[in-house]
């Protein structure tokens, strides 16, 4: 892929003719995963990494673009303790079993990582790429790191953990004649919302990706 290709096109159509170091990077981050993760992924991640299309890194790509607020590096939740607490304390479907549960595992990353369960179960996933990683659910800040954050967003959304929605499910292979939904894809996150705006920047990211050359070869 011609990396400063792909830049030069989503500096105009996307980012106001201005790029940051820290833009490029946060994207450099998704890119890197994309094209060479540290390891191969196993089980169902592979079985998903195996089908992938182009679209997916598009819509991921767009979906970080909204989430991070088009900074495109891994954030924290807007608000504040207070905030966190009423919003998610005691709220067993997140895990958040414990005092504090409702601050300490409020939203981060390129997606928005909430809750102690989510914590727990990304922390095996993150380790199973870099074993040194920290666990989450003892330092949740780690969840921030570009490179731990990439690797959330990438399964969560290949295999489906974060609604029961996966990539597949709505964007397939537009040479094969499979259907390419970049409107329904906010289910994976969301619900819809805001799923016109991002279907928008998904489309602009994917004729980025496009014209500097992405691929999407099956790793041996």
């Amino acid at each position: 892929m011609d990396r400063a290709k792909f830049y030069n096109i989503v500096r105009d159509s996307l980012f106001n003719g201005r790029l940051s170091q820290q833009q490029v990077e946060g994207m450099e981050a998704i890119l890197n995963f994309w094209e060479s993760p540290p390891v191969q992924p196993k089980g169902e991640f592979k079985v998903n990494w195996d089908i992938r299309s182009l679209g997916w890194l598009a819509y991921m790509l767009a979906t970080t673009y909204h989430e991070t607020a088009q900074t495109m590096q891994p954030i924290s939740e807007y608000g504040d303790d207070e905030y966190f607490t009423r919003e998610y304390e005691g709220r067993v479907d997140l895990g958040n079993t414990c005092k504090g549960d409702g601050a300490k595992f409020h939203g981060r990353g390129y997606v928005q990582l909430t809750g102690r369960a989510n914590y727990a179960k990304m922390t095996a996933v993150v380790r199973s790429f870099y074993p040194e990683a920290p666990d989450l659910t003892e330092n949740p800040e780690a969840a921030k790191n570009p490179s731990y954050a990439a690797i959330i967003m990438f399964y969560g959304m290949f295999i489906g953990t974060f609604t029961g929605q996966a990539l597949k499910h709505h964007i397939g292979h537009p040479e094969q004649g499979q259907r390419v939904d970049f409107y329904n894809a906010r289910t994976i996150i969301n619900d819809l919302d805001q799923a016109d705006l991002i279907e928008e920047y998904a489309s602009k990211f994917n004729f980025a990706l496009e014209k500097a050359g992405a691929k999407t070869e099956v790793l041996c």
